[in-house]
Formats: structure tokens, C-alpha cells, sequence
């Protein structure tokens, strides 16, 4: 059984610590906090997931080679956002290094248990030297009250920090699961599709914590949209600091696996909600299908489409639209079998509308801040679920003015 912790985030689980600070990344003079650091107490062991982009980041690779050596004993992660670090050569990788081993310095920790992540503008030379003067700054300010600080420091394009956490109650104690992430733009399934940070003050073996990640994430991360395009820094790290005493093993795998989920799935649905320019959160639901499989991809070709956002924007149920996209993905199934539902409202049935004047109704509907459309193919038990959300002319406006 969980519970959700109000105000809850990365540093909710014990010997979890932040830090955040200002360092001029872009060079715009805007005094924001753009770099971060998450600390903790005991050396971690720590799951991740990274873009499948083939083009990655410099602190994706870098992350990878430390992960397949190190896992097992992870301290701390540094984060900047405002320079993505990713087409910078091997200047930028070596960036990664040498800041890892700087940050691990002050921290009076190895340079091999520092991961680093970035976020922000593709291809402009990586400002080491800036991250560099802030670290004593991080270092000296780190505590278990500066989790919101850090989640604010990860924001691009964000409007919001992002922030989850929840309570775990079981037959061998109390442990706690909270993290955050930042996304509104570039998001697109691929086993992570921003950069998120989860922390969890349980022990939980290695491959556990591996397999945790990856159910977790199938069901958020990667069932989420806002736009179709994927990263070069996708990074998703899930890191276990044991402090509670609670033992996680095979029995209590379900439960923890289940907490797990649902802090991601909230943290999820928050990038989508707080996509660039959105103004709605829009769950699409696909039953019936031919099997999992095929649901997931008629659920993710209707909550990618452009012509179904701008729908959505519009307030406009355009159920043809749905329809089309449907019969695209690849799912195998018989349109005159086929019902839809916005909300509770039954729309159409055997692939035809209801009745037209339910329109009102379904618009009604879409004027909310958040609603679901579900899809019943009628071929099978198949069933899935993608977060979306609506395509709006801000959308546009931001993406064209992203490096001023």
C-alpha cells in the first residue's frame, strides 16, 4: 500500500540531498538556477534507461561506460540545464569526465560514482568552465530541503517543476520512492523521453532495480507524447540508497514495482500536461485489440498525430480523425466494429456516429483541462494507454524562438 507525499520529491527518500545554483549556461544574463546536484549519504545502486536516439548526448555516453563498471556504487549526479552538451565532440565527453571528477572531489567521493546529465540547445560548444565555478557553491549547499530548487534547475522549456513522491507501507517497515524530471518539448517514446530522477531510500537488489525501471517505464516514460521527437539526452535514472532498512526481494517486488509506476506515470503525465504550448492532458485509451501489441501502437499513432492535437486544441471532435489514425497504425481490426467514447460519452458505435446531436456534449468534453478518449476495436483483449496533448500555435512560436 502507498500513499502520495504532498510537496514530495527527489530528496523524500532519507539520505537523499540537492543543490542548485545559477551559472549563466546559455550566456543570456537571466539570472535563473540552471545547474543542480543530487547527492546521497550511502553509495547507491542505480538503474538507467537512455535515448535510443542514435546520435547521443556526451553525457548519455559517459553515463553508460560508469553505469556498466559502477552501478553498484553511484553517489551523486550532476545536472545543467541550457546546453544540452550533445554534438560537441570529444570536448564534450571529456567535459563529462573532468567535471565528474571535480564535483567528486568536493563531495570526497570517487570520480567514478559522479553521473553527469544535461539538457538544452543541441551543437553550441559545452560551458564547462561555468559548471565548473558553481560547484563549490553545489557542494556546499546540499540538503534534503533543496529537491524543488533542483527540479526548478533541470527547466527548459518546462513552465513548472516537476515533482512526485509517495509512501510505501509493507509488512517489513516504511520506505519511500520521489523523484522529479523535466520535459515539454522533444518528447517522444524511447526508453525514457526527458531527464528524470528517482530516488528510493529501500534496498533493493540490482537486477530488481533493473527490472523495476523497465516496467515502470513501459507504462509512463515510454506512453508518453508531446510532440514525436526524440532526444539526444533521454536519461532516466533510478537510484537505491537503502537508508530505511526495508529489504526489497521477489515478495515485496510487486509492491515496489507498483509505487514505482505510479510516481512515474504522475511525473509522466505532468510532461504532458505541461507540454510546449499545451493546454490540455489527453489520455488515449485503446481496448479490444488484437493484442498488446497492436494496442500500443494504434494508441501511439492517434496521440502523435498532428491532425488529432490540432483537434484537440480545438475543441473539435473530429472522431474521423481518430478513425484515420486507427487504420493506420498497423493494428489489425474491423472499423464498423469499432466504438468510440470521449469520456463516458459513447460517440460513435459499429463505427458510425451515434447521434449528431451529442456533439455539443463531446465538445463539452474537450473544453476540460483533461479527458480521455478511448478507442474498443472489438478484436481481441489488447489494451493500452498513451498520454498526449493538444498541438497549439504556441507550440510553434517556442520551438521557432528556441535559441533566443
Amino acid at each position: 500500500m502507498f500513499s502520495d507525499i504532498k510537496g514530495g520529491g527527489v530528496t523524500a527518500s532519507l539520505g537523499f540531498r540537492a543543490s542548485a545554483a545559477w551559472g549563466d549556461i546559455k550566456g543570456s544574463g537571466k539570472r535563473r538556477l540552471d545547474t543542480g546536484l543530487l547527492f546521497s549519504d550511502t553509495p547507491c545502486r542505480t538503474a538507467a534507461l537512455f535515448t535510443r536516439n542514435a546520435v547521443k548526448a556526451a553525457p548519455v555516453i559517459y553515463d553508460a561506460g560508469i553505469l556498466e563498471k559502477n552501478a553498484d556504487n553511484i553517489r551523486a549526479v550532476l545536472v545543467n540545464s541550457g546546453n544540452a552538451n550533445a554534438c560537441t565532440g570529444k570536448e564534450g565527453l571529456e567535459a563529462c569526465f573532468s567535471l565528474a571528477k571535480e564535483a567528486a572531489s568536493l563531495l570526497g567521493a570517487p570520480s567514478s560514482s559522479v553521473l553527469t546529465a544535461s539538457t538544452g540547445v543541441i551543437g553550441e560548444p559545452f560551458p564547462a568552465g561555468k559548471i565548473s565555478a558553481v560547484l563549490g557553491v553545489l557542494a556546499g549547499s546540499l540538503s534534503d530541503e533543496n529537491g524543488a530548487a533542483f527540479a526548478e534547475a533541470i527547466m527548459t522549456t518546462d513552465t513548472e517543476p516537476k515533482e512526485a513522491a509517495v509512501l510505501v507501507e509493507g509488512p517489513s517497515g516504511h520506505y519511500v520512492i520521489g523523484g522529479c524530471c523535466k520535459g515539454a518539448g522533444m518528447i517522444a517514446p524511447s526508453l525514457a523521453t526527458m531527464l528524470s530522477f528517482i530516488t528510493t531510500d529501500a534496498e533493493v537488489p540490482s537486477e530488481l532495480l533493473r527490472r523495476a525501471l523497465s516496467e515502470a517505464a513501459a507504462v509512463s516514460f515510454n506512453s508518453v507524447t508531446v510532440d514525436g521527437d526524440m532526444s539526444t539526452n533521454d536519461s532516466l535514472f533510478l537510484l537505491s540508497g537503502g537508508m530505511s532498512g526495508v529489504k526489497i526481494d521477489e515478495k515485496s517486488y510487486p509492491a515496489f514495482r507498483d509505487a514505482l509506476s505510479h510516481v512515474c506515470v504522475v511525473l509522466a503525465k505532468k510532461m504532458a500536461m505541461d507540454g510546449e504550448g499545451a493546454t490540455k492532458l489527453v489520455t488515449i485509451r485503446v481496448k479490444g485489440a488484437g493484442c498488446a501489441e497492436e494496442a500500443r501502437l494504434c494508441a501511439s499513432k492517434i496521440a502523435n498525430s498532428p491532425l488529432v492535437k490540432t483537434m484537440f486544441a480545438g475543441c473539435d471532435p473530429n472522431w474521423g480523425r481518430l478513425m484515420a489514425s486507427a487504420g493506420a497504425s498497423g493494428a489489425v481490426f474491423d472499423p464498423a466494429k469499432t466504438d468510440i467514447f470521449f469520456n463516458g460519452l459513447h460517440y460513435v458505435k459499429g463505427g458510425v456516429i451515434i447521434d449528431r446531436g451529442l456533439e455539443k456534449d463531446a465538445r463539452s468534453v474537450m473544453a476540460g483541462r483533461e479527458y480521455e478518449i478511448t478507442l474498443d476495436l472489438h478484436a481481441g483483449s489488447g489494451e493500452a494507454l498513451f498520454y498526449t496533448c493538444d498541438f497549439t500555435a504556441d507550440y510553434v512560436k517556442i520551438n521557432a524562438d528556441y535559441r533566443s
